[in-house]
């Protein structure tokens, strides 16, 4: 019997929400019972009590000459349940659209570190590192070829995918679960998403952003560097590690790169920088209103001296990539020097929408609450 109600009670836990803003939508009940208190004329009018009980000039509880009789009355417990069955099932409502979500509790070591990818979205970050005739031939024949952005992109994702499988791999007793974040930058820089292993809803995210999603006419490698460390600096990992990902030289930005470097030695984070394009010079796309692609070169400043200060600074080191698989390499040698910590923790797996549970809990309290005030209106000696 214990057992099952335990299980019951189980299908109900909630360990996160999806849109836990929605849930500020319960205040509307403490504001309700506000108002009964300052207007009760306004709640109990539908008791159809004695006109001689309420003081009309004066509607406050205190105003009631005959409080006896009117907790003895059917008509006032009826309403009182009806209203707690109401505000359940309000409240279980709101819980269901903030949409909750649970699962089993389970304790599991792991081990892993912290990275963070700092991913350039400048403009700068469109071009194709092939001559122009190569493009025009490309293009041609209509073979697909990814620009900086897509590449970088791309090899990202494959690495999130390799931590996810290694997270999940049920056959090791220790897994390896690295939480990863990101960062994005060009004039100014935002988090993409939190450190996390939540490896799916990581990838959904890179997939979805576009150059163009912010302004790409500045590369502010400060902010974007700043903007990992700031997420990181209370993380318990003893292996913290940001993975800077550009194309060029720091163009703009409210914070220098010497102030960004600064405050990830403060919380002892290594910044591996790799530099993504063979030259300064490569070939942009253009489309016309026709839409017709036009190729054109253009010049982009690159600092690989300024990117090998940030490493050195940092106690890490600087690569160059050329291509996908030496981008893959490099990920997987910075991985390499890169301790894992181990953790305990407890976690909850198999996570399920429990939307639906609550729908249903608020549907049986509406529906309890239905009856409760449908018995007001039968008459009562």
């Amino acid at each position: 019997m214990i057992d099952n109600i335990l299980s019951f009670l189980r299908q109900y836990y909630i360990d996160s929400f999806e849109y836990p803003y929605l849930l500020f939508f319960i205040l509307i009940i403490p504001l309700f019972i506000l108002l009964m208190f300052k207007r009760p004329d306004l709640i109990f009018r539908r008791l159809a009590l004695p006109a001689t009980m309420l003081d009309i000039k004066n509607p406050t509880f205190s105003s009631y000459r005959y409080p006896l009789g009117l907790i003895r009355s059917p008509r006032f417990w009826f309403s009182l349940v009806g209203a707690i069955l109401f505000a359940g099932g309000f409240i279980c409502l709101t819980i269901a659209i903030a949409h909750p979500y649970g699962g089993s509790n389970s304790t599991t070591n792991s081990e892993g570190i912290d990275i963070y990818f700092a991913l350039d979205m400048s403009a700068s970050m469109k071009a194709y590192d092939y001559s122009l005739d190569e493009m025009r031939d490309r293009y041609s024949k209509n073979i697909y070829t990814q620009n900086r952005f897509d590449t970088a992109r791309s090899t990202i994702l494959d690495f999130v995918q390799e931590r996810s499988e290694r997270c999940h791999d049920r056959s090791k007793t220790l897994p390896r679960c690295d939480r990863v974040g990101i960062t994005l930058f060009a004039q100014s820089a935002f988090i993409a998403t939190p450190l996390t292993t939540h490896y799916e809803m990581l990838s959904e995210q890179l997939k979805k952003r576009k150059i163009d999603d912010i302004n790409a006419s500045q590369s502010a490698i400060g902010d974007g560097i700043l903007r990992a460390v700031a997420s990181m600096r209370y993380s318990p990992s003893s292996s913290k590690s940001i993975i800077l990902i550009t194309d060029g030289d720091r163009r703009g930005g409210r914070i220098s790169i010497n102030q960004a470097v600064a405050a990830a030695n403060q919380y002892n984070i290594h910044i591996f920088p790799i530099l993504i394009g063979k030259s300064n010079r490569a070939v942009l796309a253009h489309t016309d209103v026709g839409g017709t692609v036009n190729f054109h070169e253009a010049d982009f400043p690159v600092n690989f001296e300024l990117l090998e200060s940030i490493a050195k600074q940092t106690d890490a080191k600087a690569w160059r990539a050329t291509s996908d698989q030496q981008f893959k390499k490099q990920l997987d040698e910075i991985l390499m020097t890169l301790e894992p910590s181990i953790d305990k923790d407890s976690r909850r797996e198999n996570q399920i929408d429990l939307s639906l549970n609550y729908v249903a809990l608020a549907l049986g309290l509406g529906i309890l609450a239905c009856f409760s005030f449908l018995a007001l209106s039968r008459q009562y000696p």
